[in-house]
């Protein structure tokens, strides 16, 4: 048992900087009440957090920590395999450096769930690991060895097989080379759960779990590529997330806005060209104002993931209402793990921040984080 004295919960249900005491065992959250006796809990299992603003472990739904090296080393770069453009066989978990400096960046900054995924270099990457940023060890760590297929709409494959004289040179190859695949793997499953399928391909083999509700991320940026994104996922039924989404406002009048899942950001980045043209901390506030639940994401190393409160208190600041939904509850339920994390609730894993301020003040910083109810070493 361990006990949590004298913090200000934020529990993302309902509870906002009220006095509460914190239970935990084996790794889990037992009990929450303004008062818990410390009788039977031995001294060292007892932490003070002197009034610090307690807050669930933020989740970041898209970035590359533990895949790339903050740093970009070539040897620390495995997030992009680029033999192919579609290669949904491979898989992030493969990949993951536990000591990338990222995860100690992410912890800086109040993430303790990731989602790691392959980079953007190929229409279908492969699949992204549900991982946390601190833990004993490595199958300690993983929430989710596989979360989610990662697909890409940008121009980043066209830029790279385009020089290559190979597809995808358009919009339009790199829509139909995810289609194709999804038409494969639609069949494949058909023929497995059938009994009549004839030969195994191991592509096929991966990709067909999307027809057994397996998550797909899309990475779209500008509106043609958001509006081909959701058509594709509303074509074969899947389970989506477009990510990114610069140009979201754009596409909106488009899309069916209740079946549409949106991670946006990073928005504190400067524009990289004519797909993000449009990018802006507005975004969050002005999808609010049409009743679209969305994630915000840091897209790491894109945006540096320390700075994911900076971020939200930047899209609070340009009138987006309690962002702090968008780092917790609200992608712990697209990602279906909300039962774990996303809130701070009895039953939930003890992923729990202490801050010294509430989070999305500027000057606020992280004094202690707990992962399954373990005190994480934090190198500042």
């Amino acid at each position: 048992m361990k006990l949590i004295k004298n913090c200000r919960l934020i529990d993302m249900a309902g509870t906002y900087m009220e006095k509460r005491d914190m239970l935990i065992e084996d790794g889990k959250i037992k009990d929450i009440q303004p008062e818990i006796s410390k009788e039977g809990i031995s001294p060292e299992n007892i932490y003070d957090a002197e009034n610090n603003v307690a807050v669930p472990g933020f989740i970041d739904i898209h970035c590359q920590a533990g895949v790339t090296s903050q740093i970009y080393r070539f040897e620390g770069d495995d997030a992009n395999e680029v033999s192919g453009p579609m290669l949904p066989h491979l898989r992030a978990i493969d990949a993951i450096d536990i000591h990338d400096e990222g995860f100690n960046m992410a912890l800086l900054g109040g993430v303790t769930t990731v989602i790691a995924s392959p980079g953007t270099k190929n229409v279908l990457g492969g699949t992204c690991t549900a991982f946390k940023t601190s833990g004993k060890s490595f199958k300690e760590r993983t929430l989710i060895e596989e979360i989610a297929f990662f697909a890409d709409l940008t121009s980043a494959p066209r830029n790279v097989y385009g020089k290559k004289d190979i597809a995808p040179k358009t919009r339009m190859a790199s829509a139909s080379i995810l289609r194709e695949a999804l038409f494969n793997a639609k069949e494949y499953h058909r023929a497995k759960n059938t009994g009549s399928l004839s030969n195994f391909d191991m592509k096929m083999e991966s990709l067909q779990r999307v027809f057994d509700g397996m998550l797909l991320k899309i990475h779209a940026e500008h509106s043609t590529d958001i509006i081909t994104a959701a058509r594709l996922l509303e074509e074969f039924n899947l389970n989506g997330i477009i990510v990114g989404a610069s140009d979201i406002l754009e596409a909106l009048p488009h899309l069916n806005k209740e079946n549409t899942k949106l991670a946006i950001g990073p928005v504190l980045v400067s524009i990289d060209g004519y797909e993000s043209r449009n990018k802006s901390p507005e975004t969050g506030a002005r999808l609010q104002d049409e009743n679209i639940n969305f994630a915000v994401i840091t897209a790491h190393p894109s945006y540096n993931i320390e700075y994911t409160n900076v971020q939200l208190g930047y899209m609070k600041k340009r009138g987006m209402k309690n962002p702090l939904e968008a780092s917790t509850i609200i992608p712990a339920k697209m990602l279906g793990i909300d039962n774990r994390v996303g809130s701070l609730e009895i039953g939930k894993d003890a992923d729990i921040v202490l801050w010294d301020k509430e989070p999305l003040d500027f000057y606020a910083s992280v004094k202690e984080i707990f992962i399954n109810g373990e005190i994480v070493n934090i190198i500042h």
